[in-house]
């Protein structure tokens, strides 16, 4: 069921619920109060996890859009040439400074 479907069903219920309640509140129904307020508390906590779980289907899809992008990006900067060259440090400053390489002994 999607969730367009969900948020519709759970805010039709909560609408429902809350008539129901205030109808035993103003006629003096406890009964029928009581059943309202468990419908609305109810209804309210489905709209909730309907709300979650479209907000994670949305987060998810953004998600797969920009990595998609990124590796169209990246396709593209290769078949461009962009990334043939080895990276340069540009201007970094090197927190360890660079010491002098000693020469590796050698087997004689």
């Amino acid at each position: 069921m999607s969730t367009r479907n969900l948020l519709t069903l759970f805010s039709a219920l909560l609408v429902g619920s809350l008539g129901v309640g205030l109808t035993g509140m103003y006629n003096n129904l406890t009964g029928l109060m009581h059943s309202g307020i468990l419908g609305s508390i109810s209804a309210a906590t489905g709209l909730v996890c309907a709300t979650l779980l479209h907000t994670n289907r949305l987060a998810q899809a953004e998600r797969e859009a920009a990595f998609n992008s990124g590796y169209r990006l990246g396709l593209q900067h290769v078949t461009l040439g962009l990334l043939d060259t080895p990276p340069s440090g540009g201007a970094v400053i090197p927190l360890r400074p660079d010491l002098p390489r000693q020469h590796e002994r050698q087997a004689q």
